[in-house]
C-alpha cells in the first residue's frame, strides 16, 4: 500500500498560520483551484504563487501573483513574512510542534548583518523551515498512527520518503490496510492540528511491487 500526501505544505501553512480564509481552501481535493478563483488567475499560476510564498521567490509570474496572495490571505502571508524577518536577523524560531529552528547558525561562516544577500538567504530558509518542519511533524504523527493501527493486519512500514508512505502487507489485508492508512491520516491530522478546520488528503493505492509506486 502506498500513500502520498496531497499538497501538504500549503495545508500545513493553513494550520500553523490560523488563517481561516486559507483554511477554507483546504476543503477541496485540489487546494489550488479555489485559490486561483479567489486571485482571478489560472490554476498553474496560483500553484506557483503559493509555493513561491513558502520558498521566498518574488520574481517572474510568481512575484506578480504574490501581491494577490498577500491581499487574499493576509494572515498566512503575514506568518511567512514574520518568519522571513526573524531569519534575516538570525533570530530563532519555534515550529508548530515546538522544535527550535536556530536560524543564526545558517551560513555560520558569515555573521548576521555582514552581507545583505546572505541575510536574505537566512530569511528564505526561515520561512520555508517553518512549514517544512511542521509538515515533518505531521508526517511522523501519521506514520506512527499507521503503524499502531495496522500491526494486527501484518502490515509493516518499509519506506518513509518526505510525504509518502510505503507499507508491506499480505495481499488479503491490502484493502483494509488502505482504508486504515486513510483513517490514520484523519485521526493524526485532527490531533496534530488541534481542531483547526483544515483538511488533509492522501493519494492511497494498492500496488504489487515497489516499481509501481509512482505509476
Amino acid at each position: 500500500v502506498r500513500a502520498d500526501l496531497g499538497q501538504i505544505e500549503p495545508r500545513v501553512l493553513a494550520v500553523v498560520s490560523g488563517d481561516p480564509v486559507f483554511a477554507a481552501a483546504t476543503r477541496e481535493d485540489d487546494l489550488y483551484a479555489p485559490v486561483a478563483q479567489r486571485l482571478g488567475v489560472e490554476r498553474p499560476v496560483a500553484k506557483v504563487a503559493v509555493l513561491a510564498a513558502m520558498y521566498g521567490q518574488r520574481s517572474g509570474a510568481a512575484g506578480e501573483a504574490l501581491a494577490g496572495l498577500e491581499q487574499a490571505y493576509p494572515v498566512a502571508m503575514g506568518l511567512l513574512d514574520r518568519a522571513y524577518e526573524a531569519g534575516r536577523r538570525g533570530q530563532p524560531l519555534r515550529t508548530y510542534g515546538g522544535r527550535l529552528v536556530p536560524t543564526g547558525r545558517v551560513l555560520a561562516g558569515s555573521p548576521v548583518g555582514g552581507d545583505p544577500a546572505l541575510d536574505a538567504a537566512r530569511g528564505r530558509f526561515a520561512r520555508n523551515a517553518l512549514i517544512q518542519c511542521a509538515a515533518a511533524e505531521l508526517f511522523k504523527a501519521w506514520a506512527a498512527t499507521v503503524r499502531a493501527t495496522t500491526t494486527d493486519l501484518g502490515a509493516r512500514i518499509v519506506l518513509c520518503l518526505h510525504d509518502e508512505l510505503l507499507v508491506h502487507v499480505p495481499r488479503d489485508a491490502a484493502e483494509e490496510t488502505s482504508r486504515r492508512v486513510d483513517r490514520a491520516l484523519e485521526d493524526a491530522s485532527r490531533r496534530w492540528a488541534g481542531g483547526a478546520p483544515v483538511r488533509f488528503v492522501a493519494d492511497t493505492s494498492v500496488i504489487a511491487r515497489w516499481s509501481d509506486a509512482k505509476d
